[in-house]
């Protein structure tokens, strides 16, 4: 340094030695930013000549950020570093090692700008009183609030702007509400006094915001319908019979009393089945007789004559509950009785009887050995 750099330099290391007090405590933290300078103003004024001019960091690009709980959109540059923790803040500054400094505004550290937004439950609190809440310097730092209109909702936009060592550092909150629930917080800020630079930056990210809101309560879902009877059938081979069954029912074992074997096939409604009991017949022959003894029990006006694996054979129509109609056939071979029995649920019979009709008509008896 020349001989007219030296009172520059000793303007500095009185500055080092008598000023930093006026910036930071003993924690570190912004210190009340005094409106009269006096002769200290005049020293960081001369240390500062002496210094380059901070420049502010490129911005290549936008793009969008969507959060994937509250829903709030922002634009950034491409080019800068992301911070988010889905539904509470989205941060993005124009470089990473700045992120001390924001949290700490140190008097000194790296030139950078940052974009943040927090989502703030408002619990019954006015965006107003959320905003004095998230002032964390000496009102003297801080301009007048303003009423602004962001998001598309009536907001307030606060100002703040205080000297550091390699510049001003300024900043502007903004704060709104879409749903009266929770509050969007914008803070755009920068170091170095580079804030005006970013101004045409900051005014595209203001203007393309999308205001956070409180998601809606989980709608219960549409019970699920269940599924009618597979118009495909496959083979089923039970004690000395076959029958083909919907492809969808499943099979399941069961006991009914004095049978020999019983099996029942059920889709998705319970109340839509297809049985068939094996029963011995030895000691009744007469299948006539054995119907007309079982048609009592099932409330049954009549016996229907029908065929089943080529034989002769009876039905009884009936209904076993409310809305539940249902058929019992009837057929005699081999000293065996075979009952078939096949229900479904009324207002879908269109959708069960067809198929429960052809499934009994593929009724077949096995050759005994």
């Amino acid at each position: 340094m020349n001989g007219r750099g030296f009172p520059a330099l000793m303007a500095f290391l009185y500055f080092r030695s008598h000023v930093v007090w006026l910036f930071h405590g003993s924690n570190g933290a912004p210190m009340n930013v005094c409106p009269k300078w006096g002769m200290v103003a005049s020293l960081v004024a001369i240390v500062i000549a002496c210094q380059p001019s901070p420049k502010p960091a490129p911005v290549e690009g936008l793009e969008r950020y969507t959060d994937p709980v509250m829903g709030f959109a922002i634009s950034y540059p491409e080019n800068w570093h992301v911070r988010s923790a889905a539904g509470e803040s989205f941060v993005v500054l124009s470089s990473e090692a700045a992120l001390e400094r924001f949290i700490r505004w140190d008097a000194e550290g790296p030139v950078a700008a940052k974009i943040e937004v927090t989502v703030i439950p408002l619990q019954g609190k006015s965006i107003d009183s959320v905003l004095i809440e998230r002032k964390i310097f000496t009102d003297e730092v801080y301009s007048p609030v303003e009423q602004v209109s962001i998001g598309g909702a009536d907001g307030r936009k606060l100002g703040y702007r205080f000297p550091l060592r390699d510049g001003s550092a300024e900043g502007e909150l903004y704060i709104a509400s879409a749903d009266g629930r929770v509050a969007t917080v914008v803070e755009l800020a920068a170091f170095g006094g580079t804030f005006s630079a970013y101004r045409t930056l900051f005014d595209s990210v203001l203007a393309g915001l999308t205001l956070a809101r409180e998601p809606l309560p989980a709608q219960p879902s549409a019970p699920t319908q269940p599924a009618p009877p597979s118009q495909t059938l496959r083979n089923y081979v039970g004690q000395g019979f076959s029958i083909q069954i919907p492809e969808n029912f499943r099979a399941e074992r069961t006991s009914v009393p004095t049978s020999l074997f019983s099996v029942r096939f059920v889709g998705d409604r319970n109340d839509c089945i297809v049985q068939v009991d094996v029963f011995d017949a030895s000691q009744q022959q007469d299948l006539r007789k054995i119907v007309e003894e079982n048609r009592p029990r099932y409330r049954a006006s009549e016996s229907i004559p029908v065929r089943l694996s080529g034989l002769e054979a009876y039905y009884l129509e009936y209904a076993p509950a409310a809305q539940i109609q249902g058929r019992a056939y009837f057929v005699l071979a081999h000293k065996r009785l075979y009952r078939v029995v096949i229900t479904w649920y009324k207002p879908e019979e269109g959708l069960y009887r067809p198929v429960f009709e052809r499934v009994v008509q593929s009724f077949r008896l096995q050759p005994q050995s």
